[in-house]
């Protein structure tokens, strides 16, 4: 399991929102690109570099999604707002700085941010409770890597993503958010304190 950051070097100072939203960001790149390395090197058929980000793609949209999901239970409406804006900023700019590295020059950011964008309305009405997707959400996740891993080509997609990596991201995903979401001052919603 990937280690993720979830403290800061001086703990006196306050961190803003897009301090921390930055911080998740990062942590939620590391798991995605970590499980979708761990595909590859478990001997998953990947076509490219290009099939590759694809689906590290597919796993930071679920990801920012779940982060979005938390942060609705834990922050207040502006709070949540501005965090999972400056969230999605970060993994953005994070997904066209790799693609520029991997794939040479091209215009990537508009392609991404029209998948995240289908794919955030997919995953909008399907249910997460106490941070953890439900099958449905698990489904659609694994269906989109299996889509982009070509389907029959690859066999074991479906459930390789649904048993495996899902659990495998998941839980840090929770426990970063959990520990980081705090952090932000007066960020918290009195309706959702503890």
């Amino acid at each position: 399991m990937a280690r993720i950051r979830t403290k800061f070097h001086n703990k006196q100072k306050s961190q803003s929102v897009e301090t921390i939203a930055g911080v998740m960001g990062m942590n939620i790149w590391k798991l995605a690109s970590g499980s979708a390395n761990k595909m590859y090197n478990s001997g998953f058929n990947f076509k490219s570099n290009s099939q590759l980000i694809d689906v590290i793609g597919e796993f930071v949209i679920f990801l920012l999604q779940l982060a979005d999901r938390m942060a609705y239970a834990q922050l207040s409406a502006e709070g949540r707002g501005r965090f999972t804006q400056a969230l999605a900023s970060h993994l953005i700019q994070t997904m066209v700085e790799n693609q520029l590295e991997e794939l040479g020059p091209g215009d990537y950011r508009g392609a991404f941010v029209d998948k995240l964008n289908q794919r955030l309305d997919g995953y909008a009405e399907l249910e997460v409770v106490d941070g953890n997707p439900g099958y449905q959400m698990l489904r659609y996740f694994a269906a989109n890597v299996d889509a982009v891993m070509g389907g029959g080509d690859n066999k074991w997609v479906l459930e390789t993503v649904l048993e495996v990596e899902a659990p495998a991201v998941v839980k840090p995903l929770r426990e970063g958010m959990t520990k980081l979401l705090p952090q932000i001052p007066g960020a918290l919603d009195s309706d959702h304190a503890e």
